[in-house]
């Protein structure tokens, strides 16, 4: 039965993407893009993998799915020339590609364990209890550090083209109603504490800052979409702290182990330096995320240039 299931998402991701590629009508497509992060996620709850799962579907299904309807409401009304046909030449390399990658699979051994035993072996060196977070903040930061600094630059990116520098004046989608007030005031709570949750939840079990910080920032989108302002109301030197802190936060502490210890970011002996950084990563990539959608194409009336 598990089998029987695990082929259906998986020849379900094979087809969905294949529509996408093939669609010829843009809010087909994105409606289409939605729906593979959704089954992606599911296939990752099934690898066992919560950490990407949740990641997936709150970026690759919910807010690159509002970024790219954003998007597409952007574009003019007038219709545009038909989509080439997908060719056949790409068949080939593909079915190439899916051979190697299920020879792969299948010459895998059973008892083959990866890097886990590695992970936990040098695990007792950590102040850390939770293995994932401890790839993330201590045997792979720079990756972890990185990200971020992939996030502000896609942010300062979008404002750079949009000729903005802030999100302040951000235009609404939609005026506030009593319906979406209604919902705001029932959805917003629960979904800070979901966020906040899944961050505490980082230390020993599957959550950290990214997953606490989609949450948060699929939270502020909603309120956006709704009709309130969110992160526009914010001064832009708060907004700049905001954006900024997560990456500065892992700089600092670079630096400081730099100097005290002779090795870049090699951290402290106690937890207070996790609940720093992961704080301010989950409120740099809440930021960041928020901006992404504040500034997209049409949504901006302030200039500063």
């Amino acid at each position: 039965m598990n089998l029987a299931f695990d082929l259906l998402v998986g020849l379900s991701l094979v087809w969905v993407a294949w529509r996408i590629v093939g669609s010829r009508d843009h809010f087909q497509a994105v409606v289409l893009f939605i729906t593979f992060g959704l089954i992606l996620s599911l296939a990752w709850t099934r690898l066992q993998s919560p950490d990407i799962a949740i990641a997936e579907a709150a970026v690759g299904a919910g807010l690159a799915g509002v970024l790219f309807m954003d998007a597409l409401g952007g574009l003019s009304s007038s219709p545009g020339s038909p989509r080439p046909a997908v060719p056949l030449t790409l068949l080939f390399p593909c079915l190439i590609l899916a051979s190697i990658m299920a020879i792969a699979v299948l010459f895998v051994p059973e008892d083959f364990l990866g890097l886990i035993p590695v992970v936990h072996g040098a695990l007792t060196d950590t102040s850390l209890e939770y293995p994932v977070t401890a790839v993330l903040l201590d045997f792979r930061a720079y990756d972890t550090w990185l990200e971020l600094g992939v996030l502000l630059v896609a942010v300062l990116g979008v404002m750079g083209i949009r000729r903005i520098g802030s999100i302040s004046g951000s235009r609404l989608p939609a005026p506030a109603d009593p319906v979406g007030r209604w919902i705001i005031r029932i959805l917003l709570p629960i979904m800070v504490l979901i966020g906040g949750y899944l961050l505490w939840l980082g230390a020993f079990a599957p959550g950290g800052a990214f997953q606490g910080g989609v949450v948060l920032a699929a939270a502020g989108v909603m309120l956006w979409q709704a009709g309130h302002p969110s992160l526009g109301l914010l001064p832009r030197l708060w907004w700049i702290v905001l954006l900024f802190c997560g990456f500065l936060s892992f700089l600092i502490l670079a630096f400081w182990s730099l100097f005290h210890s002779g090795r870049m970011l090699a951290h402290p002996e106690n937890k207070l330096w996790i609940l720093g950084v992961e704080y301010a990563a989950t409120i740099s990539i809440a930021t960041c995320l928020i901006s992404l959608v504040l500034a997209s194409p049409g949504r901006c009336r302030v200039r500063d240039n």
